[in-house]
């Protein structure tokens, strides 16, 4: 057997205004056809995997360009052609292939592209013949429609929201790929539209997890192979956008489609109580003034890079710094004139410094301010699963009004606690710490806060969707529309 392996994404924020070019890429994740080489983290694990998996059953691994980019504004049109076309030229070059395995994203948007990923498979489908097998590992915030699923196999989603199972969904790809091409299984796939959006974390309290382990269930069972919730991106306007489920059974479109809608309509039945709580920002402010027995954690989830944004406001510090709050932590803020102006004052200079609001209009305004450089440390890192690793770029931690701000040259969303303890921030002294990121940390800090909001700050992700200017957006969409599907 002849296996073509290769990996393209990024989430597109198309209510950014910074595009996301080649370079971006390049300074996330890039490996070019050696994937092996590649230090272990989520964007490299599941083709990895397959590379070993394929090689141990005595397969033929044939290896393409493997390229994330942190999310942001639309991929340029030269920026998507050039990778898009790089790995369909691999693809040729390569002859006859057996199978093709692709790590995307499914939330890429490029200028001139509403979906990259439904026109890159397309494209391999054309060059590799209707005979060929495809599957495909996506992010579960993705846009998905029946391009993808004509053009492919079959398609697995992440299922867990903080994601942690991307390796063990290409796992899953794998094993798929192995039955079908064995002529065990015959994959085929059916979409249902759920006709929502939001954010559906899946380790809160509430119905998610019940939900989650009810598809894990039905896998395996009565000719169901696999089941996965498409929450989508809702910080993209386009026409895909949404909620959809997907089910992939072994040789009947038709039951596909009915399993599909089952659990799809039992998606709808719980997503209010599903959605992830915002707290206003003014609540949040002053929940923060109150001293605890351990720390109150603030999400800036509006300005987290996650979902886009830049990750570099000042509006937590600032209200922290007007609320005469001092005993508290910002992680992390992506400012890479800052962290190289500390670096030239060099460790233990006090300076006035401007911090933060820099790259884009939403990003202002900046905050001028007397500065201690407190800690420097260079091509520094977080953990993340296992023995992956998270690269944040150069760091420097500065104290103003006695708040500690770790400020980063690379976008980057907290992970792990070791982003604070490896830089010299002490977490379980401070009164409050505010982390830009949307949900990734709440297990992390569950058993070491007093309290966890998830708070609508300023910034280029605004939770209030009724709020964004959406124009693309199929409709109608819950929660902007009252009841789309008309079961209620």
């Amino acid at each position: 057997m002849r296996l073509f392996i290769a990996t393209l994404g990024t989430e597109t924020n198309t209510f950014a205004s910074f595009p996301t070019g080649l370079d971006d890429f390049q300074d996330c994740f890039w490996n070019e056809a050696d994937i092996a080489s590649a230090d272990p983290s989520p964007w490299s694990g599941p083709t990895q995997s397959w590379l070993k998996r394929g090689e141990a059953e005595g397969w033929e691994v044939v290896q393409s360009l493997f390229a994330f980019a942190s999310p942001a504004g639309p991929t340029t049109r030269p920026a998507y052609e050039t990778m898009r076309d790089r790995i369909l030229g691999d693809l040729r070059a390569a002859g006859p292939v057996d199978a093709v395995l692709l790590y995307l994203h499914g939330a890429m948007v490029a200028d001139g592209y509403d979906d990259c990923e439904g026109d890159l498979v397309s494209r391999v489908r054309e060059i590799v013949g209707p005979n060929v097998r495809i599957g495909l590992e996506l992010d579960l915030h993705a846009h998905i429609d029946h391009v993808l699923i004509e053009a492919a196999d079959f398609i697995v989603f992440y299922k867990t929201y903080p994601h942690i199972d991307h390796n063990e969904r290409a796992e899953e790809v794998f094993d798929l790929m192995k039955r079908t091409l064995a002529g065990e299984i015959d994959p085929k796939m059916a979409l249902f539209d759920c006709r929502s959006m939001g954010l559906f974390p899946t380790t809160m309290e509430g119905p998610m997890p019940e939900f989650c382990a009810a598809m894990e269930g039905a896998e395996g069972t009565d000719g169901v192979l696999s089941l996965s919730l498409n929450h989508g991106f809702p910080w993209a306007d386009v026409p895909l956008a949404g909620v959809k489920m997907l089910a992939v059974v072994d040789g009947d479109a038709a039951k596909a489609q009915a399993v599909a809608e089952d659990f799809g309509k039992r998606f709808y039945a719980i997503r209010r109580e599903a959605t992830l709580p915002f707290t206003p920002f003014d609540e949040a402010i002053a929940e923060a003034k109150k001293v605890g027995d351990m720390p109150l954690v603030i999400a800036d989830t509006s300005d987290q890079i996650g979902s886009g944004a830049p990750g570099d406001t000042t509006h937590v510090l600032r209200a922290f710094i007007e609320a005469g709050i001092s005993n508290a932590a910002i992680v992390p803020l992506w400012d890479p004139l800052a962290v190289k102006i500390c670096f030239q004052v060099g460790l233990g200079a006090k300076l006035r410094l401007r911090i933060g609001g820099k790259f884009e209009p939403h990003s202002g305004p900046a905050l001028d301010a007397d500065a201690e450089v407190l800690h420097l440390a260079r091509d520094s890192w977080q953990s993340h699963i296992g023995d992956e690793k998270i690269t944040v770029g150069d760091v420097a931690v500065v104290r103003v009004e006695g708040i500690e701000v770790l400020l980063t040259s690379q976008r980057t969303n907290l992970y792990s606690l070791d982003l604070m303890s490896r830089h010299g921030i002490v977490y379980d002294t401070k009164q409050v710490v505010s982390v830009k990121n949307l949900y990734k940390q709440k297990d992390l800090f569950a058993p070491i806060s007093r309290l966890q909001l998830f708070v609508a700050t300023p910034g280029t992700s605004n939770p209030d969707w009724s709020a964004l200017p959406f124009k693309r957006l199929p409709r109608p969409m819950w929660p902007l529309d009252a009841d789309p599907l008309g079961l209620e």
